[in-house]
């Protein structure tokens, strides 16, 4: 009987996995009784035939990777414009214009260390080294001081240096020990945990802080994850009548978060601070930087009390805080103008005190086919808002007075929850493995910056109208519906492989609005209402694997913001220990200063990445 070439397929690759199989047994085995007779000496009878090596060296593994990231800009001379008036190209400390294509040049070998001591007890440590060279780009980061001449020359409006060593790092980036006593999992050290659903957006996510120096469209979510030293019991709870696979899981970060790398920033804003710096998120070097936003310029500005310019260029102000760095026209009395301007901030990080804790209380179960869980966090802000001080204004010249701010990291409480099912659709939907997810995360009394400051255009130039710290306050909730199609099998498409679709819809609905609160400390871009992002991400693979084609995009409504990340990543199919990726990012938009991507305009580039996988023991 002749058979159908499909079914002769079949039973040849079941016949290969088999005789794989039985090779891989016979290999396995050999070696077994080769390590059996080097730990024993060589011996043969007369032994108990049981290894003298400790435990602790049998279970040892140690793996990792080399990894190669080479951008250009596709645009050096849009990409690299100078500051406020000044042309395109960025300017160093010899009046030289830079417009050098290079956008990243980074070399990496990560180290992952696994090792179990006993039955209940084992770790984990992962070590990062990274190197990358000193750019051209960022040559603007020095400047000539705080000088008029210099800010109308295009320099930044303080003495800067450049941010030759600020991307290396080096040493431990996660280190925790495991212990196993009963129900109770126990993990002490340096560690990262993630109680978010969403694989673009920070909803529930929230307990790590973020490196977003250096990850600006080639680094996923989890390698921008800052790991927090923390203690982190989870406890496994018995059934409760619906209710299966529950844990209560808690998290405790004492604070004590030093950061050796990556605190060289240009304006030096964390000089001192370098055993708490890890509790915050790291930002792109700024001005310099990059992968920093662009910087916004603007001011507010009523010419001898006329009509209100919202949005005047003026060079040298970029570096300063736009919310409260503004002219003002009034009476010329300190507080009340006439031109009162705003000088760079103080930083003030949280200390790692008791009062300054981070705690995190979250319930998982399962009902049924859906997974839920609840949590709650106390935590701080890990991007800082900027608050005018009541210290006396300094005068920095006729007419013009120096007031004091503070670079801030507000405290909070929130609630959270997250749940995902598999959807079970009718008709020919019901071979397509669908998800849906969902999350929320509502924060109380989160810290904004406002416009509404005495003595501005925005309060009539009144003195005894406004907020003179310029904080505003609103409960906010951040959530997300999603929809799944996880490796489903489309032979249309192709028979080697399986599609998967990712569709993302998150909002951050801010439940008392203002039109006078601001997105951002150091941006006039007004908070929006209901902030919204949507992600689509499609991928496929054809060959086994050797081929795989993803096309993710995010689309803002703000701005008409559009960000293009398509990938294409080629495996070898003979291995998997080596493939190359390459990705175009590409970002398009109509406001510049809009935070939800519009700032990062022009900063669009072609990337490749090599990356080389190894087993040392």
């Amino acid at each position: 009987m002749n058979r159908s070439e499909s079914e002769r397929r079949r039973l040849y690759l079941s016949a290969r996995t088999l005789i794989g199989g039985i090779v891989v047994t016979l290999l396995v085995g050999w070696l077994a009784g080769v390590c059996s007779a080097q730990d024993q000496g060589g011996t043969s009878a007369g032994t108990s035939g049981q290894s003298s090596q400790p435990m602790f060296l049998k279970n040892l593994h140690i793996s990792g990777f080399l990894l190669n990231t080479t951008g250009t800009w596709i645009d050096s001379s849009t990409a690299a414009k100078g500051f406020g008036f000044t042309p395109a190209g960025n300017v160093n400390q010899f009046g030289e214009r830079s417009r050098n294509s290079l956008a990243v040049e980074r070399n990496m070998v990560q180290l992952d260390v696994n090792d179990d001591f006993t039955e209940n007890d084992s770790m984990f440590m992962r070590d990062w080294f990274v190197y990358e060279p000193s750019y051209p780009w960022e040559v603007a980061c020095l400047g000539p001081g705080a000088t008029w001449s210099g800010a109308l020359a295009g320099q930044p409006f303080s003495a800067m240096h450049c941010n030759s060593d600020f991307y290396n790092q080096y040493g431990i980036r996660e280190l925790w020990f495991k212990h196993r006593q009963g129900p109770l999992d126990l993990f002490i050290g340096r560690q990262i945990v993630t109680w978010g659903e969403s694989l673009a957006f920070r909803v529930g996510d929230q307990i790590n802080p973020q490196d977003l120096s250096w990850n600006f469209g080639f680094a996923n979510l989890e390698q921008s994850r800052m790991p927090l030293w923390m203690i982190h019991p989870i406890l496994n709870l018995p059934s409760l009548g619906p209710l299966s696979s529950n844990y209560l899981e808690a998290v405790y970060v004492p604070g004590f978060d030093f950061l050796y790398s990556q605190v060289d920033y240009s304006d030096d804003h964390v000089d001192g601070v370098d055993n708490i710096a890890g509790r915050v998120n790291v930002g792109a070097p700024n001005p310099g930087g990059r992968f920093a936003g662009q910087l916004d310029c603007r001011v507010l500005y009523a010419p001898f009390g006329g009509s209100v310019i919202p949005a005047v260029g003026f060079p040298g102000f970029c570096g300063a805080a736009a919310p409260v760095a503004m002219f003002q026209t009034g009476t010329g009395i300190p507080g009340q103008g006439p031109g009162e301007y705003f000088g760079l901030p103080d930083v003030k990080i949280p200390n790692a005190t008791f009062g300054n804790s981070q705690v995190g209380v979250r319930f998982h179960t399962l009902v049924a086919n859906t997974e839920l869980t609840a949590f709650y966090l106390w935590s701080h802000e890990y991007n800082p808002v900027l608050k005018i001080t009541p210290n006396a204004p300094l005068a920095a010249g006729p007419g013009f007075f120096l007031r004091r701010l503070l670079e801030y990291y507000p405290q909070y409480q929130s609630f959270g929850f997250t749940a995902n099912r598999p959807l079970y659709l009718p008709g020919v939907f019901s071979q397509l493995p669908f998800v849906a997810r969902a999350e929320a995360f509502y924060k109380n009394h989160q810290t904004f910056n406002t416009d509404f400051i005495p003595g501005t255009v925005y309060t009539g130039f009144n003195p005894a109208l406004g907020t003179p710290d310029a904080l505003y306050y609103s409960d906010t909730v951040k959530w997300m519906i999603a929809l799944d199609l996880d490796q489903a099998y489309v032979p249309w498409l192709t028979s080697t492989g399986n599609l998967t679709m990712n569709y993302e819809f998150t909002d951050l609905t801010v439940l008392s609005p203002s039109k006078f609160a601001q997105q951002a400390g150091s941006y006039f871009t007004p908070l929006y209402h209901n902030d919204i992002n949507m992600l689509l991400n499609v991928g496929s693979s054809w060959w086994w694997g050797a081929i795989s084609p993803t096309w993710t995009m995010i689309y803002a409504p703000q701005g008409q913001t559009w960000l293009f990340f398509p990938t294409l990543q080629l495996t070898p199919p003979w291995t998997n220990k080596y493939f190359a990726k390459f990705q175009w990012i590409q970002i398009l938009g109509n406001d510049p200063y809009n935070l939800d991507g519009g700032l990062f305009k022009g900063k669009n580039m072609l990337i490749s990445q090599f990356e080389y996988n190894f087993d040392l023991l």
